[in-house]
């Protein structure tokens, strides 16, 4: 296992001192040995260029690539022992499986036999139930068999770490998800250190021990899925992060006895402040509700009120026993996960609230965050917050 870390890593392309463009911007990330990391982000935010730094496929502008320690900066991709998965599963497509698999263990001094090369193969291909596969060649396997034998070439090397690009994007939907799910085994398995690019919120929640969340080059926000799905940083990752969108809506806060005030455009409610960690060093906020929160009714919920709406529904898209909702309310247009939705057509009204444990507040002016999503456990010991007005 490796511990790896990024201190201060800048990515630059072109010339620093004139109109070189930069990719990566001054990145601190810290890896522990066996850990899984995800970076994330959308397309051009710089986490392949990271993942190449890594892997020593590019060169830091400014910053260190540490092992274990030891800056790897001037140590040659071939030199650092690490395994790279890519998108496109890069395969020699006349060897069989067996070759393919073998291949890296035949190139390397390692002072294994043929006889110890092939028990090894054999042993990877069973862990990966491609043993049957073993004589056929890349031409003859389908999408997931051939990232199969793309993950069990990276695993026969027991490398000091596993270098993810992209490598489910190629695949269908419900493949994705079985081979994201045996990755994740397979790592916890082997306990090696990896890092896993992907522009999928779903992928990096489901797999990740911490995800780095990367825009423009610079690192948004490192922690587990928890942290960034109910304490975001920013308002960036807290609309990047999460399925369905969070709703979003302009207001004001102030004090109130032993709570804050918000106050918008359709509706004031109490947030006590038991539940916010932070003062607020301004009164222009950006209120989010995320749509799983969102219930059907009035009244309290886990002991206390937020806001509550009427929103007349436009759109159902039916999700196994629930349905995203989409609507017009005094708010503006609400996004609504709910159950119990079979019988709602297009122009019913529905009765809505959340839960203030549930509101988010960022300051509108820097889009950072002011109160995050509380668990349930937090708020459920306290008494109940004040009423709601509408």
């Amino acid at each position: 296992m490796t511990h790896l870390e990024l201190d201060g890593v800048t990515k630059v392309f072109g010339d620093p001192e004139k109109d070189g463009v930069v990719a990566v911007d001054d990145l601190h990330i810290d890896v522990p040995d066996g850990d899984f990391l995800v970076l994330l982000g959308p397309s051009g935010c710089g986490k392949t260029t990271t993942l190449r730094m890594i892997g020593g496929l590019e060169e830091p502008t400014a910053g260190e690539v540490q092992f274990d320690g030891t800056v790897v900066n001037d140590v040659k991709a071939r030199n650092r022992d690490v395994a790279m998965v890519f998108q496109d599963f890069a395969l020699y497509p006349h060897m069989t499986v067996r070759e393919n698999l073998g291949f890296g263990l035949k190139r390397e001094n390692n002072d294994m036999t043929d006889g110890e090369i092939e028990d090894r193969v054999t042993e990877v291909a069973e862990m990966l139930e491609i043993e049957e596969l073993l004589n056929n060649k890349p031409g003859q396997l389908s999408g997931g068999q051939q990232q199969r034998v793309a993950l069990g070439r990276a695993i026969i090397r027991e490398p000091r770490l596993f270098l993810f690009d992209e490598p489910l994007a190629n695949l269908d939907a419900q493949l994705r998800k079985t081979m994201r799910t045996e990755i994740d085994e397979l790592q916890s398995d082997v306990g090696i250190t990896s890092a896993y690019v992907t522009h999928n919120q779903e992928e990096a929640m489901t797999i990740a021990d911490k995800i780095a969340i990367l825009n423009h080059g610079q690192l948004q926000q490192l922690g587990t899925p928890d942290a960034v799905f109910n304490e975001p940083a920013n308002l960036f990752v807290a609309q990047f992060v999460g399925s369905p969108n969070m709703n979003l809506f302009d207001g004001t806060v102030g004090e109130r006895g032993d709570a804050y005030r918000v106050e918008m455009d359709a509706a004031s409610f109490d947030i006590p402040k038991r539940l916010v960690d932070t003062e607020f060093a301004t009164t222009d906020v950006l209120v989010g509700f995320r749509p799983q929160d969102i219930f059907q009714g009035r009244g309290k919920k886990r002991g206390a009120s937020g806001p509550s709406f009427d929103a007349e529904v436009r759109v159902i898209e039916p999700v196994g026993t629930e349905a995203v909702v989409h609507g017009d309310s005094n708010f503006g247009d609400i996004t609504a996960k709910i159950g119990g939705f079979h019988g709602l057509t297009a122009g019913d009204e529905l009765s809505l609230a959340i839960a203030p444990e549930h509101v988010y507040l960022f300051d509108a002016r820097t889009e950072a965050l002011l109160k995050g999503r509380l668990i349930a456990e937090r708020a459920d010991t306290q008494p109940p917050a004040d009423g709601v007005e509408v």
